[in-house]
C-alpha cells in the first residue's frame, strides 16, 4: 500500500496563498518566508504580538489510503525554554468544544502593523474570526506535548484536501531576553486506513 502524501502549508495573504513550508518563522508581517525581516521586537512597554500564523496539514495525493482522520497536534518543550517575558510565550487558537483547528474556508488573514506588532487573535475587534467568543481564545503551545495533544481535526478526509489547521502566535513583553530564541518542532500526527 502506498500511503498518503500529505505536507504543511502555511496560509498567508487575502486569497490565501498556500504554500509547503519546513521551518515556519512567527515575524510581524504575514509571509511565509519572512526570513530575519521584521522580527518581533521587545516593546518598551506592554506586549508587542507576532501576526498570526497558519499551518494546515494538507494531503497532496490520497494514493492506496482510504482515509485520513484524527489530526492532532503537539510540540517539543523548547518553547518553554524561550523567554518572551513575564506576559509572553507562544500560542495557539483553542475553540470552548470540538475540534480545536480553523476550516479552510474560515481562513483569516493576519493582520497587524508590518515591522510593529501583529494584532491579538483574541482581540475582541481585531482578533482572529474563528476564535472570537471563545473562552479562552488560546492557550500556551507547550500546554500540548506527547501525551496531552491538542485535536485539531477528527473529521474524515477520503480525498485530495486540508486538514483543519492551527493558528499561533508570539507574545512578547518588555522584560524578555533579547535574542534569537531556539528552534522548536511543532508535530502533527493523523492516522490513515
Amino acid at each position: 500500500m502506498t500511503v498518503a502524501t500529505v505536507v504543511v502549508q502555511q496560509f498567508s495573504g487575502v486569497t490565501p496563498d498556500k504554500d509547503t513550508v519546513t521551518t515556519p518563522r512567527l515575524s510581524t508581517m504575514d509571509d511565509d518566508a519572512p526570513g530575519t525581516a521584521n522580527p518581533i521586537r521587545i516593546p518598551d512597554a506592554d506586549l508587542v504580538y507576532s501576526f498570526w500564523m497558519t499551518l494546515h496539514l494538507t494531503i497532496t495525493n490520497i494514493q492506496d489510503a482510504t482515509l485520513l482522520n484524527n489530526h492532532e497536534f503537539y510540540c517539543d518543550e523548547g518553547t518553554d525554554a524561550w523567554t518572551l517575558g513575564t506576559g509572553g510565550g507562544v500560542v495557539i487558537g483553542i475553540r470552548d468544544t470540538g475540534d480545536n483547528g480553523v476550516p479552510v474556508a474560515s481562513y483569516d488573514q493576519a493582520t497587524g502593523t508590518v515591522g510593529t506588532t501583529g494584532d491579538d487573535m483574541g482581540d475582541g475587534v481585531d482578533g482572529h474570526a474563528y476564535y472570537l467568543g471563545q473562552s479562552p481564545t488560546d492557550a500556551e503551545i507547550s500546554d500540548y506535548v506527547t501525551g496531552a495533544r491538542l485535536t485539531v481535526d477528527s473529521g474524515d478526509h477520503t480525498i485530495a484536501e486540508g486538514f483543519k489547521g492551527i493558528v499561533v502566535q508570539a507574545v512578547v513583553d518588555d522584560d524578555a531576553t533579547r535574542g534569537a530564541q531556539a528552534a522548536s518542532t511543532l508535530t502533527f500526527v493523523y492516522d490513515e486506513i
